[in-house]
């Protein structure tokens, strides 16, 4: 009886999720990363900002997690697949 809720609710996140990537990609939110890579400095004093950039080996562990996540989000839609194929099977 519950599998319907969940899978409603799984539904709509995901319209969700597609619709608000629509409007970003529709509405050029993506398009001026120049400006956008400079925003977080804005408050930073001149001595901040001379410092040098981060080491690209404590970069890769933040690459490394959102991929895992990635891998997660699409399990999770594989088993949420097998599930609804199960139930209407």
């Amino acid at each position: 009886m519950f599998v319907p809720l969940w899978l409603c609710y799984l539904v709509t996140g995901t319209v969700m999720a597609v619709l608000v990537l629509a409007w970003a990609l529709g509405t050029h939110q993506f398009e001026d990363q120049d400006r956008a890579r400079y925003l977080p400095l804005a408050d930073l004093s001149p001595a901040e900002l001379a410092a040098p950039p981060p080491d690209p080996a404590r970069v890769r562990p933040v690459r490394l997690a959102f991929a895992l996540a990635l891998l997660l989000g699409l399990g999770t839609v594989a088993a949420s697949a097998a599930v609804i194929l199960r139930t209407v099977g």
